[in-house]
């Protein structure tokens, strides 16, 4: 594969010595500073073909929102450029979504500096780069992550939206009272609602409820 290769890394000490370490080499290397997902996605779709060595975790962008670099894979992959995760990140369920997503490989952050130089340099002469043994292991490991996941918030999808509203007004520490004088409706009524909560949800009180639903992240 032509093109340069893009840095997109927020440790500017780390993306500086990857830089230097390219060049050093004859490979053309630019760092692509992370101010939001679309400005890199159209700074590295701009130099595509190119191959992205890219940081999962990015820092907030200019409106203090964190940028997710898996949710970078694969606009980045589509734009035809070769993905390259070098991450700190140390789970293989991480990893694996990396790969499915259209990643060419991951890499640790404590990947030696030689090792990553010969890595990039077969990805962009085409070359496999990563054991298929490997790669195999990690997207069975991503599946199951996401199969779990699936159940962990299997109870709160079946939560009608005005049950999903009554628990959120109960995880931010709002008494029945409260939530029926804001929704407008009788105090008995949002107590049916809460019973209905805790039988979908399999709890007996309300703080297991709210305990359950502030574990359980992205069910909202």
């Amino acid at each position: 594969m032509t093109g340069p290769v893009l840095l997109v890394d927020d440790h500017s000490l780390f993306a500086q010595s990857v830089e230097i370490g390219l060049r050093s080499v004859g490979i053309p290397a630019v760092r692509v500073p992370p101010r939001s997902a679309p400005d890199i996605e159209q700074s590295c779709a701009g130099a595509a073909p190119a191959t992205v060595l890219l940081d999962l975790r990015l820092g907030p962008d200019t409106d203090g929102v964190p940028i997710d670099g898996l949710d970078l894979v694969a606009p980045l992959t589509a734009a035809g450029c070769r993905v390259v995760v070098v991450t700190g990140e140390t789970g293989d369920a991480t990893w694996g979504t990396a790969l499915q997503r259209g990643a060419t490989t991951v890499l640790s952050k404590s990947t030696d500096l030689d090792d990553l130089l010969r890595v990039v340099t077969a990805v962009r002469a085409g070359e496999p780069v990563l054991d298929e043994g490997r790669r195999q292991d990690l997207l069975a490991a991503a599946r199951r992550a996401r199969a779990d996941e699936s159940a962990r918030l299997a109870p709160f999808r079946a939560l009608s939206a005005r049950e999903a509203e009554v628990l959120r007004s109960l995880a931010a520490g709002m008494p029945a009272a409260t939530i029926a004088a804001t929704a407008h409706v009788s105090e008995a009524t949002v107590r049916t609602q809460i019973r209905a909560v805790l039988t979908k949800l399999e709890v007996t009180s309300q703080l297991q409820a709210v305990a359950l639903a502030r574990r359980s992240a992205g069910w909202t």
